[in-house]
């Protein structure tokens, strides 16, 4: 088909990270941003009934039979999608490739302005009061930089749709748990005219049980958003665990951002659940020599959007068939909970998606 090309300029507004070699990062990787991009789209898909593959499993692959069915369609008259279709190929794989399947757009960045936080690869280690550990925060990287992504118009339109939920709700890069990755797109306006013809909502729904409980689906995911208006100019210094490290997270406050999350995950986990250790496990992530659960609950950094404003995101897993959903989605909509961890006023908003439909408004919303 014809080859089109989109770029997409980004701020970052809290640290951005995306691997690289011994787990130090040495500048933007571009699999770090596929991965992330493949994450959400895929839970995207799932969560409108859609089948997105299990990408550990490697179940889609273009040969043998497969390959025969697709050239088949093709050969009919079918566009390369349907003819996926009908090869068995999921929808995330379809446009991020897979087994002899190449991905049908190429993802560049240019123009690249962004620089590590701090100077040392030293992480900065934040330990709210009472706590042995702490978090470990490496020194990701903030600045400008450009996507440019070259492919097939639908591809382009499908990933612009993509991005503006991920600026509005998602987040860039990996280490998203740690509050990494939060950003903004500057040339919006014409992301939005790129996405005119897109529509989530018709993406082909297949049998429910193709798709694994166990995967990132949307219908049960919460999102929220916090946001503090016309704080004292040295708000953060007095959010719980920061004291230790001012000096530290001082250069951070010249990037307009603050890591907050510490000081949440802390107030919610240590104050406010009270229930099963195992539970708490489950949620709240731990990590021991032989297992690590990660935690179903994800805060962004504090990053200021105007002069008078700054803005905490962040979106749990919740499980609807588990027992603890309803409890912990009341513990973190408890805006007490937030001005208690951060010592400051805000408003509180929150999304619980109960269904396809709310899916299909949040994740279109942000199209307008």
């Amino acid at each position: 088909g014809v080859m089109a090309t989109l770029k997409v300029q980004v701020r970052t507004l809290t640290p951005l990270w995306t691997g690289g070699v011994d787990g130090t990062m040495d500048r933007i990787h571009e699999t770090g941003l596929l991965g992330s991009l493949r994450w959400w789209y895929e839970a995207i898909v799932r969560s409108l009934g859609g089948w997105a593959c299990d990408p550990t499993e490697h179940v889609c692959t273009l040969s043998g039979e497969n390959l025969k069915k697709y050239k088949d369609a093709r050969s009919q008259g079918k566009e390369w999608r349907e003819a996926l279709d009908e090869a068995g190929i999921c929808d995330a794989c379809k446009f991020f490739g897979t087994t002899e399947w190449q991905r049908r757009f190429r993802l560049e960045v240019i123009e690249d302005r962004v620089s590590p936080v701090w100077d040392s690869e030293r992480p900065l280690n934040i330990r709210p009061p009472g706590r042995t550990r702490g978090w470990f925060l490496p020194p990701g990287w903030m600045g400008e930089f450009t996507l440019k992504i070259t492919g097939e118009p639908q591809v382009l339109t499908m990933l612009s749709a993509l991005m503006l939920f991920l600026e509005r709700w998602g987040s860039l890069g990996s280490k998203s748990l740690l509050g990494y990755g939060v950003f903004l797109i500057k040339n919006r306006h014409e992301i939005l005219k790129m996405v005119e013809k897109w529509e989530w909502g018709k993406i082909e729904e297949v049998d429910e049980r193709r798709n694994k409980s166990a995967l990132p689906d949307l219908r049960q995911f919460g999102f929220l958003r916090y946001r503090i208006v016309n704080p004292h100019p040295a708000w953060w210094t007095h959010v719980s665990g920061i004291e230790r490290v001012a000096s530290k997270v001082q250069p951070l406050v010249k990037y307009k951002t603050v890591p907050v999350m510490p000081a949440l995950k802390n107030e919610w986990r240590f104050n406010r659940w009270k229930g099963s250790k195992k539970i708490e496990r489950e949620i709240f992530g731990f990590s021991d020599v032989k297992t690590r659960q990660q935690s179903r609950i994800t805060i962004s950094w504090a990053y200021q959007i105007s002069n008078k404003i700054w803005e905490i995101r962040g979106w749990v897993w919740l499980d609807e068939k588990a027992s603890w959903s309803d409890k912990l989605w009341q513990i973190l909509t408890n805006s007490e909970s937030w001005k208690n961890a951060l010592r400051t006023e805000g408003e509180l908003e929150s999304y619980r998606i109960k269904g396809k439909k709310d899916v299909i408004s949040l994740v279109t919303e942000v199209l307008k």
